[in-house]
């Protein structure tokens, strides 16, 4: 049984479909704000806004959430659907999240 194979398990890939934005999150802080301290500094920025008054917090959280679609397909490709099915789990909870953020943290920009 080669490695690949050993991925395909649903609780595994609901943890790396959920660890995985919070990776993306970090890169994120170190490509383009590594100034700000990480993650208290740099998530209030994100929540109040930049000095243009737009909350970032929701938009930053569905580009990294983009990054289960690459994982997502790394499962189609090698054909581990239980992995695939984790991943699709993840992304659930990442939509009721964004929607949480959204609809309670920045109800002004509806």
């Amino acid at each position: 049984m080669n490695w690949i194979k050993k991925l395909d398990n649903v609780w595994i890939g609901f943890s790396v479909g959920v660890l995985f934005p919070v990776f993306m999150y970090f890169l994120y802080w170190l490509f383009f704000h590594h100034q700000l301290a990480f993650p208290v500094r740099f998530t209030r920025y994100l929540m109040r806004g930049s000095m243009y008054g737009s909350h970032l917090f929701s938009n930053v959280i569905k580009i990294c959430g983009l990054g289960n679609l690459l994982i997502f397909y790394f499962g189609l490709h090698y054909k581990i659907d239980k992995f695939s099915k984790g991943v699709i789990f993840s992304v659930i909870i990442y939509v009721f999240l964004i929607a949480y953020i959204t609809y309670y943290h920045e109800p002004e920009l509806i």
